[in-house]
């Protein structure tokens, strides 16, 4: 059993002084293959940013992000935030992205970061929490319908423009 292996592990909630270990597991998996998908997502978008990260205020009003630490490093993270939706106006935890380290992988980690977000939710009031995933990523589907997450009602309509 490796040293990484042996750690406990610590669920926090995310701070500015996370951003760097953030965006070095984001551009670690940045290229990570996923079944079914010809590339992922996150390898088009190019490299994740320290700017982009503290551009959300890690730990601010809005921010219900959390790291989780083994041994004092973090070895994957939820990136979530408070959004406002709906008529009428729905407070909503938004899950951006959960991404673990894999060299952390098959710990439990993710599960123990959405559980950690819909406890911090649960207790601000907040009853409603969303995954956006993509409609082709069936294990990523698969894993959230395994956590109590059922497809929403909702259709997403995108506009983009070229740059």
């Amino acid at each position: 059993m490796s040293a990484m292996e042996k750690g406990t592990v610590n669920i926090r909630r995310m701070a500015r002084s996370d951003i760097d270990a953030v965006v070095a597991i984001y551009n670690k998996i940045r290229e990570e293959k996923i079944p079914g998908i010809k590339r992922s997502r996150l390898s088009y978008r190019g490299p994740l940013t320290h700017e982009e990260v503290a551009s959300t205020n890690p730990g601010g009003p809005l921010d219900l992000s959390f790291v989780a630490e083994i041994n004092g490093q973090v070895a994957g993270f939820i990136w979530s935030r408070l959004s406002y939706v709906g008529i009428p106006v729905d407070e909503v935890g938004v899950i951006h992205m959960l991404i673990v380290d894999p060299d952390y992988a098959r710990r439990g980690i993710a599960k123990r970061l959405v559980n950690a977000l819909s406890e911090h939710c649960h207790t601000k009031g907040i009853n409603t929490v969303r995954a956006v995933v993509d409609e082709r990523h069936w294990e990523l589907q698969n894993y959230f319908q395994s956590l109590g997450f059922r497809r929403s009602e909702l259709v997403i309509y995108t506009k983009t423009f070229e740059s």
